[in-house]
């Protein structure tokens, strides 16, 4: 121990003061990168329940297609129902009319065969006189050849009168035979029309049990990617808060895409490109066509390399004091998060991910969480 020096509760005090002060920004720094992880896990859980979404829509647009055509063809079924039906109508209204006629021919039938059977209860009263004797009985060439034409003339009405009262019947009941398949055909068909509509509407009332199914199923996910993205804002405001107690000493920013000099939209209001209404461009787009290199407007740490929303593909990076930007709409990453890059490092590839329409950079300023125009920040020297 050291002569003359006194350790009094002013020297402990101080030690004291000194150690808290390294515990805590040992802690901030590790509660940065541990809300850090928490919040790349979140977008990770955010993307997974996005494409969850995506896909969910894209099987009940399909079911909701597929339902569609399945009540086309019920409607196409009933118009083929209703014209068998008419047709059965018909043809049962044809059968009524058959079987009126049927019974008129029988009617008539009768009525002649009541004639002929008079005809010959009179040649049975008169004696047995058949139409040998009737010739026999002639009393000279004339009256027999009269004779034998009234003979003949009885004999050829007789064989046509039974004739046609066979050819009537026959005809009748084969009309009516036709009629009566015919019913049973149409009838057949219209019984197999039939249950292919019920099994139609069978099936169409399953896919419409599935698309109430994957309707209720993205709400779920809906509601949990809303609250994933509250978090995610949250977590985000927090980040910035705990490293904006440093300050920015980078200076003037470089210009993100070497290969061209461009700005194709400016900071500001504008009609969104997409969406086709007023909105605020919170940064300006540059031309970059499909594949340039994108490169580090400053040195800093990336905190975000990947999939943000409507950014599509984005590396964000972090310049202290507050101070980030951001690059969006990219194909491709070459950066990871935690990765330390310098001013002028490629650190993606231009493209058009994320709600836009070609091939460009959206490049962001932001100061402690807060949007900047640009264009003062860089230059294109």
């Amino acid at each position: 121990m050291v002569k003359g020096f006194k350790f009094n509760k002013f020297h402990i005090l101080i030690c004291l003061i000194l150690i808290l002060n390294s515990i805590v920004v040992y802690a901030d720094g590790n509660d940065v990168n541990d809300l850090q992880q928490e919040l790349n896990e979140n977008k990770d859980k955010m993307e997974e329940l996005n494409n969850d979404i995506k896909n969910n829509k894209k099987k009940a647009n399909k079911v909701e297609k597929t339902i569609e055509q399945y009540d086309q063809k019920i409607e196409s079924i009933d118009s083929q129902l209703r014209s068998y039906e008419a047709k059965i109508n018909n043809l049962l209204d044809n059968i009524e009319i058959t079987k009126a006629k049927l019974t008129q021919a029988k009617e008539s039938i009768n009525e002649k065969n009541d004639t002929l059977n008079s005809r010959l209860r009179v040649m049975y009263i008169n004696g047995p006189i058949g139409y040998a004797e009737v010739l026999l009985g002639a009393e000279d060439l004339g009256d027999f050849l009269t004779r034998l034409d009234m003979v003949k003339s009885l004999v050829d009405h007789d064989v046509e009168l039974l004739k046609y009262m066979n050819d009537q019947r026959e005809k009748i009941e084969t009309n009516k035979k036709e009629l009566e398949n015919k019913k049973i055909i149409l009838a057949s068909t219209k019984e197999k029309i039939e249950e292919k509509k019920n099994n139609l509407e069978v099936v169409t009332r399953q896919k419409e049990r599935e698309m109430t199914r994957l309707k209720q199923n993205t709400k779920e996910l809906e509601r949990q990617y809303d609250k994933l993205y509250k978090e995610a804002n949250a977590l985000e405001d927090k980040i910035k808060r705990m490293e904006s107690a440093g300050k920015y000493t980078g200076g003037r920013m470089a210009w993100p895409v070497p290969a061209y000099r461009k700005v194709t939209s400016p900071y500001g209001y504008r009609i969104h490109p997409v969406f086709k209404t007023k909105k605020f461009h919170t940064g300006i787009d540059l031309r970059a066509y499909y594949g340039t290199t994108i490169v580090a407007a400053n040195g800093g740490v990336v905190k975000i390399s990947g999939w943000l929303g409507g950014y599509g593909k984005v590396v964000l990076i972090d310049h202290g004091g507050g101070i980030s930007t951001l690059y969006a709409h990219n194909s491709r990453l070459l950066v990871k998060e935690g990765q330390r890059v310098t001013r002028g490092q490629a650190i993606s590839k231009a493209g058009s991910t994320g709600y836009s329409t070609a091939s460009h950079l959206h490049f962001e300023v932001r100061d402690k969480g807060k949007y900047e125009n640009p264009l003062p920040w860089i230059t294109k020297q």
